[in-house]
C-alpha cells in the first residue's frame, strides 16, 4: 500500500506560468521562442551561450545581471542587459493553476514551490506574481544553492521539510527533472503544458488528491 501524498512540489516554468501567449489561448499569435528572441537580440549562438552562463545565478552564486553584462561585452553586443531580463519578465501566469494549489492547500495537503530560478526572476515571482502567498515553503534554486535536476537539489528541499519521499508528489514539465526526482523515490509525475489545469486535476487525481 503507498503512503498517502502528504505534499506536492509544484514546478514553475510550464506548469503555473508560461510564456505569452498562455497555452491554449485561441486566437492568440504564437510567439517567437526564447531561442529565437535571443537570437535576434544577440545573434547566432547566443541563446546557447547565456543560457550556459545562466547556470552559476541558478544555483545562487552570483547574480544573473552581471553574469549577462559580461557576455554582451565579451560579444560586442551595444543593448543592455534590462533588454535581456525583459525576456524574463514575459511570463503569464496562470490564475487557474494558482487557484488549484489554493484548494489542495486547502485540503490539508502541503504546497511546496520547487523551481529553478535565478535572483532577478525571484524578485519578480515573489514581488509582482506573487508566488509566495500561495505556498507553504518556496525552494527557488538561486536560495537553495543547487538547481533541478541534480539530485542534492531535491535532497535538501525534502530534508527541509522533514517529508519522506514516498509521501511527496512532484508536478514538472522536464522528464529530466522528473526522473532525478523518481531516482530519490519521489513519487514524480511529467506535465504537459498544453494539458491545462485538467491535465493537473488529472495527475493529483491519480495519486487520491481530489480536487
Amino acid at each position: 500500500m503507498t503512503a498517502p501524498i502528504r505534499a506536492v512540489l509544484w514546478d514553475a516554468d510550464g506548469v503555473l506560468q508560461h510564456g505569452h501567449p498562455a497555452p491554449g489561448h485561441a486566437g492568440e499569435q504564437v510567439a517567437a521562442s526564447w531561442p529565437e528572441r535571443l537570437q535576434a537580440i544577440g545573434g547566432p549562438g547566443f541563446a546557447e551561450a547565456l543560457f550556459a552562463a545562466e547556470k552559476g545565478p541558478l544555483r545562487g552564486e552570483e547574480p544573473f545581471r552581471p553574469v549577462i553584462q559580461r557576455l554582451l561585452e565579451q560579444r560586442g553586443l551595444s543593448v543592455s542587459a534590462d533588454e535581456v531580463l525583459a525576456l524574463w519578465d514575459d511570463v503569464h501566469v496562470d490564475a487557474d493553476a494558482f487557484a488549484l494549489v489554493d484548494r489542495v492547500r486547502a485540503q490539508g495537503v502541503q504546497c511546496v514551490l520547487a523551481t529553478n530560478q535565478q535572483d532577478h526572476r525571484v524578485a519578480l515571482m515573489r514581488e509582482t506574481l506573487g508566488y509566495d502567498a500561495h505556498f507553504d515553503r518556496t525552494y527557488y534554486s538561486s536560495e537553495v544553492g543547487a538547481m533541478k535536476p541534480e539530485p542534492e537539489y531535491f535532497r535538501r528541499v525534502l530534508d527541509d521539510l522533514g517529508m519522506a519521499a514516498a509521501a511527496t508528489l512532484f508536478i514538472d514539465d522536464s522528464l529530466t527533472n522528473v526522473e532525478s526526482a523518481a531516482a530519490l523515490g519521489i513519487v514524480a509525475e511529467r506535465h504537459d503544458p498544453a494539458a491545462g489545469v485538467s491535465g493537473l486535476r488529472a495527475l493529483l487525481a491519480r495519486h487520491g488528491i481530489v480536487v
